[in-house]
């Protein structure tokens, strides 16, 4: 798998994502809902339901929210992708000072990017040494496939994302929907495609050629979560 398909699988996990937003709307989704629960598609105990459809009614007759998802998926279509990946390189270089200083760059073969939660912003940086790492075409779970129990490094400051991922908490009170954690997604897909833009930036400018040991491999991940491969160097 080389880089341009990375990327293209990258783009696509996201751009599936933002078609599904652009298709919706607030009261569409409540409508939806509302249409489940009659149909018996979606369950809800019996004390709840009569409730909760008043409440879906009323709430997919309002359409003064719908605005608000439209707007926030026209500040994702507006963000300055140049300049968050001109950023991302330079928390990378800054990362890669740390390795550097470390000395410990010659023992290892993959660079792991783990976050925890949405507004935590920063990441942690686990490197590991010589071994065969799997091509991850896909976000899924390590199944034992290489030997993760013993870090040649970490890094507790990583990356920040916090430019890149736009505050979404205007849709955290939205009765009955998660659709913040799909706006959070949608972000934190799109960085992965900025950060692999910005490693490869960063392998033209020679900047990655502190990692002797190849095939190197660069993966992401939210914490206890899917795994996914951001780039390689063969």
């Amino acid at each position: 798998m080389d880089n341009p398909t990375i990327l293209i699988s990258l783009e696509k996990q996201r751009d599936s994502l933002l078609q599904k937003l652009k298709a919706t709307s607030i009261s569409a989704l409540y409508k939806k809902q509302y249409n489940d629960i009659k149909a018996g598609r979606l369950f809800v105990f019996d004390s709840e339901e009569r409730q909760m459809l008043s409440d879906l009614k009323k709430l997919s007759n309002d359409i003064s929210l719908d605005s608000i998802l439209q707007n926030k998926l026209t500040e994702y279509s507006g963000l300055d992708n140049d300049v968050l990946t001109a950023y991302f390189q330079k928390e990378f270089e800054r990362v890669f000072d740390e390795i550097t200083r470390s000395g410990k760059q010659d023992q290892m073969q993959a660079l792991f990017i783990e976050y925890d939660y949405y507004y935590h912003y920063s990441s942690n940086i686990n490197c590991y040494g010589r071994q065969e790492y799997p091509i991850i075409e896909q976000p899924r779970y390590f199944t034992g496939e290489c030997d993760l129990n013993k870090p040649v490094l970490f890094l507790n400051n990583g990356l920040s994302f916090q430019p890149a991922w736009v505050d979404c908490e205007a849709f955290d009170d939205l009765d009955y929907l998660e659709i913040n954690f799909e706006l959070e997604t949608l972000f934190k897909l799109h960085s992965r495609t900025l950060l692999h833009k910005s490693l490869d930036n960063l392998s033209i400018s020679g900047a990655l050629d502190i990692f002797h040991n190849r095939p190197f491999s660069f993966y992401i991940n939210e914490h206890d979560s899917e795994v996914m491969i951001l780039y390689k160097m063969n």
